[in-house]
């Protein structure tokens, strides 16, 4: 357990949370490529509805998303493999689209217990929805770390002794 701001020090300053923070930075990119992939879609050209907009400005957020992980954060400089990275980290972001609005969904239907206020159920489906992504981006770290991009000596550990 992380506990003083030396220890986060520490951690950040370390090889794993060198890479979290590249991680973080590349996530921050790649939800803006997805925004505008969304606005553009929905908004601008109105190509898909809301469902296929977010749909299409995922998979759209994906691809930066992987090359910067792959190659920044993790370091990879061989070739990619197809079968066992791309299709894999595009299940990721697929999982991720799937979870985020199902979260929404159900969030959306259990609204009540929040009560009958407009900004109440606007912030608890979007806290839902944002949940969601937080728990999985944590999630799809530990798996990047440990089975797609890094090494076999990777360990996932975000606390410091």
């Amino acid at each position: 357990m992380i506990q003083s701001v030396g220890s986060v020090s520490k951690f950040l300053s370390s090889h794993l949370g060198k890479k979290l923070m590249k991680y973080a930075a590349g996530s921050g990119i790649s939800a803006i490529v997805s925004q505008i992939a969304f606005i553009l879609s929905f908004g601008v050209l109105h190509i898909y509805g809301s469902r296929g907009s977010s749909i299409l400005a995922t998979l759209v957020g994906a691809v930066p998303s992987y090359f910067l992980n792959r190659h920044w954060a993790w370091q990879k400089r061989s070739k990619s493999s197809f079968s066992k990275e791309v299709i894999p980290y595009f299940m990721l972001a697929v999982l991720g689209l799937v979870l985020s609005t199902w979260s929404a969904d159900f969030a959306n239907s259990h609204s009540a217990i929040v009560g009958s206020s407009h900004l109440f159920k606007v912030l608890f489906v979007s806290g839902s929805y944002f949940g969601a992504f937080a728990v999985l981006w944590l999630a799809k770290f530990a798996f990047l770390n440990k089975f797609l991009f890094g090494s076999s000596d990777s360990t996932v550990t975000l606390a410091a002794d």
